[in-house]
């Protein structure tokens, strides 16, 4: 397994349309504590994963432990992926820079078109600052600028903006218009990049799926490049999982990887093998679809 991903917060300051955490209640977000998060890094260590997430929902960056969490991976050689919507980037991004455990930051700059014009464009006017000091930095450090809302017509203005700074920033002219499923990165300069994908449903917790003894063909990556950690602990099997609905144990009650010789892992991961979805959260995800 390659990833782990660690929720550290599922604080966020934003209130996408598209993202769960627009429509969830202050009351239940927190924060991941020290003694769960050195639990999870030392069992994704366990298992021989490479890299971790920092999310699942939230806005890693908003976690008091931020700084603190990043020099905790630097003692271990796992690698960090930080997607983030670059609103703290102004105040977090020497942290990153200066950090060696970071191996790539996605900033998920399609959030920016629902927010009022003025302030998207200070976001954005950050994040590519951030960049253009990171090309001479951190030349080694991988950075996607997403816009994951290709088909929807309310974020063309944003993202032709959008386009337009980052031709006067980087005198590169990025024309996106020939994507599609195999061909969502745009090289910018160097290893910043522009990458574009279609917005995707978020599985809905507690729907209900028909009994029925026919099998539902499928498959998934979960179990198999992934696995999740949610903010309180508790082990998913999916990074989209963001409730919980298929919690296959607590990372402080059970190591990593005895979690992950449970009889429900074995039986997902077999039903994955044999393009079968056995779980009804799978059965009602979407994303799954994506994979053939």
């Amino acid at each position: 397994m390659k990833s782990v991903y660690i929720e550290i917060t599922n604080v966020c300051n934003l209130h996408c349309s598209f993202c769960p955490c627009g429509t969830q209640s202050q009351g239940d977000r927190t924060f991941m504590d020290s003694k769960l998060f050195d639990d999870c890094i030392t069992g994704a260590q366990e298992i021989g994963a490479t890299s971790v997430y920092f999310h699942v929902l939230g806005e890693p960056t908003l976690h008091p432990g931020f700084a603190h969490y990043l020099k905790k991976l630097e003692q271990t050689p796992l690698k960090l992926t930080l997607t983030t919507n670059g609103t703290t980037i102004e105040r977090v991004g020497r942290q990153i820079l200066a950090s060696p455990a970071v191996r790539q930051v996605n900033f998920s700059t399609h959030a920016y078109a629902e927010l009022p014009r003025e302030t998207a464009e200070r976001h954005l006017q950050n994040v590519l600052d951030f960049c253009r000091i990171a090309t001479i930095e951190r030349p080694e450090l991988y950075i996607n600028l997403r816009l994951w809302n290709v088909g929807a017509e309310e974020a063309t203005p944003w993202n032709s903006y959008m386009l337009g700074r980052i031709r006067e920033t980087f005198g590169v002219d990025v024309t996106p218009g020939h994507f599609c499923s195999r061909h969502k990165s745009f090289n910018i300069t160097g290893r910043l990049y522009l990458h574009e994908d279609t917005r995707f449903e978020w599985p809905k917790p507690n729907e209900k799926v028909e009994n029925r003894d026919e099998r539902i063909a499928g498959t998934c990556r979960a179990l198999d490049t992934h696995v999740a950690i949610l903010h309180d602990g508790r082990v998913v099997a999916c990074c989209l999982d963001h409730s919980g609905q298929i919690t296959l144990g607590h990372i402080a009650e059970q190591t990593l990887s005895e979690i992950l010789q449970t009889p429900l892992v074995c039986k997902l991961r077999e039903g994955f093998a044999q393009h079968e979805l056995r779980h009804p959260f799978c059965q009602n995800c979407s994303f799954c679809k994506r994979f053939k």
